[in-house]
């Protein structure tokens, strides 16, 4: 089971859109949030990165910069409309590839990435799914390899947790289960090590970084 129907509709309709409305939306927070965490993944020269749930292709596009014409970016999403602007905007980048995929199902990569990167999509799967997406990424990424994850924070608390709630409650009401997820613990249920938590904006984002050792 993926995303409602109902939330890939929205994202489907948004798409061309999405990017400016976001960025006027949060008055250029997100777009900063986005570069923090990109940084801390730190692509290098030659690295194969996988952009879960990439979306408009932003992030994936600035790595695609850092890993150069040696490495590799891949995109993920289960939007057609996200992965046609994606492909639009950054596909004669010649380095970057953007697949319409469920990222709920079976991937078809072993130990293959140096990077796996994801914004803002965590909190959008079931609750029934994370785990397993979680699984595929461990399994997906080299020895070595490291996953970043951008997102709400799932472990707030005190006046941060009634304001996420608020939010969720108004404009997400299907992610809920996220505030009940012990994301650190599950990381390192399917295996990763080394986890290191940057909180953002009094700790109502964060920024997870976890090792494959």
């Amino acid at each position: 089971m993926t995303l409602t129907h109902q939330r890939i509709d929205f994202f489907e309709r948004i798409a061309p859109y999405y990017d400016n409305l976001i960025d006027l939306s949060t008055i250029g927070f997100y777009a900063k949030f986005l570069r923090k965490a990109v940084d801390i993944l730190a692509p290098q020269k030659g690295e194969k990165i996988l952009d879960l749930c990439s979306g408009t292709g932003r992030a994936a596009s600035w790595m695609t910069q850092s890993v150069g014409k040696e490495g590799e970016v891949i995109g993920m999403d289960v939007s057609k409309n996200m992965v046609e602007v994606a492909r639009k905007r950054y596909g004669r980048l010649g380095n970057a590839i953007f697949l319409q995929k469920d990222v709920t199902e079976p991937w078809g990569y072993k130990n293959y990435f140096d990077g796996i990167f994801t914004s803002f999509s965590l909190h959008e799967l079931p609750e029934s799914e994370r785990f397993g997406v979680l699984q595929r990424s461990y399994l997906a990424l080299k020895q070595g390899g490291r996953i970043v994850i951008a997102d709400f924070n799932p472990e707030i608390s005190g006046r941060g947790k009634t304001l996420l709630l608020i939010f969720f409650k108004l404009f997400e009401r299907e992610n809920l289960s996220f505030f009940f997820f012990d994301q650190a613990k599950t990381l390192e249920k399917v295996g990763f090590e080394e986890i290191r938590i940057f909180p953002v904006l009094a700790g109502l984002f964060q920024i997870t970084c976890a090792q494959k050792d």
